[in-house]
């Protein structure tokens, strides 16, 4: 009796039950997708040229793998990114109970504009080199690209000025020409940098050389010493108070093809380098070209003196060259 009413029941289910029984149990053997526990970017935002590190762990996967370049990856793991610009990052993970996918965003923000450049360029090595009696080259460095000025005067009120061009650069070099000779001028360098920064050097000092005397001497030959004169006067047995002095004496031959109208002759008296007296004698007579004349001079000795020299000049106070063989 009850194998048949459990027949007859079973008639009576429709069959679509059926189905979805069957369909219930299919899924309640299909596995659980696989699950995403972590998907970090740290730090998540940075300056251009900065990384990140990118973290995971996932639970029951089968594959995982992560755009952008950077593919299959292990279930746990990490790697350490560069990214140029901002970008997502999306992680996927599978397994035979499906798919599941996250994203992290990690923002790219470019370098900052660097600070204001309020440093003044740095100047250094300035020399004045001597092209001739009246032109002179000044040249001096800076730290950075720059351009620059030379002011220059017969005081350190300047007045005139020279630039060195509009190219920047940190070698520099200026011409002061058309100087006055035997003249001191005060000079100083000016600069200015890209960012418009300005530096003003020290000030420096030159003197331009005397005109030289278009004339040339030779000289023959020189001597300098010290004597004596006083002491007990010979036949008269009369002391007189002895004085010593210095002298120099010699000859020079024209070597110009010119006569030379007078001669100042300038005896100096040196201890060590320091000039500690001078004398002057002025030849009026003249001297024609290949004429020798003598000369003989001297002065109160000074003991500290330990050497003598001779210079000549024109009638025109130009120093005349002297040739020594």
């Amino acid at each position: 009796m009850s194998h048949i009413e459990i027949k007859s029941s079973l008639r009576g289910i429709p069959i679509l039950v059926v189905m979805l029984s069957v369909l219930l149990s299919a899924i309640a053997c299909r596995p659980q997708p696989p699950a995403i526990l972590v998907f970090i970017a740290t730090p998540d935002e940075i300056t251009i040229g900065q990384s990140v590190t990118l973290r995971w762990s996932i639970k029951d996967a089968t594959s995982v793998d992560i755009d952008q370049g950077i593919g299959d990856v292990p279930a746990t793991g990490s790697v350490v990114l560069s990214p140029t610009r901002t970008l997502a990052y999306t992680l996927t993970a599978t397994n035979a109970g499906g798919t599941v996918s996250k994203s992290v965003v990690i923002y790219v923000n470019p370098q900052p504009p660097p600070p204001p450049d309020t440093r003044p360029p740095l100047i250094s090595s300035v020399v004045a080199s001597f092209e001739s009696d009246t032109k002179v080259v000044i040249t001096w460095t800076t730290n950075e690209l720059s351009i620059g000025q030379v002011e220059y005067g017969e005081s350190t009120d300047y007045g005139s000025v020279v630039t060195s061009g509009s190219e920047f650069g940190t070698v520099h070099r200026v011409t002061l020409d058309g100087l006055e000779s035997n003249t001191v001028y005060h000079y100083r360098v000016k600069v200015r940098d890209k960012a418009g920064n300005e530096a003003v050097s020290a000030d420096y000092a030159l003197i331009t050389p005397a005109p030289k005397s278009p004339y040339v001497l030779v000289l023959e030959w020189v001597e300098w010493g010290r004597r004596t004169e006083g002491g007990v006067v010979p036949g008269f047995g009369i002391t007189v108070a002895e004085n010593t002095y210095l002298f120099i004496k010699g000859s020079v031959r024209n070597n110009s093809r010119a006569t030379l109208r007078g001669v100042i002759c300038t005896m100096n008296c040196w201890s060590g380098d320091t000039l500690t007296k001078s004398e002057v004698y002025v030849h009026h007579s003249p001297v024609l070209p290949g004429q020798v004349f003598d000369f003989n001079m001297e002065t109160a000795d000074d003991p500290s003196v330990d050497k003598v020299t001779i210079e000549f000049a024109d009638s025109s106070g130009y120093e005349i060259q002297l040739i020594n063989p």
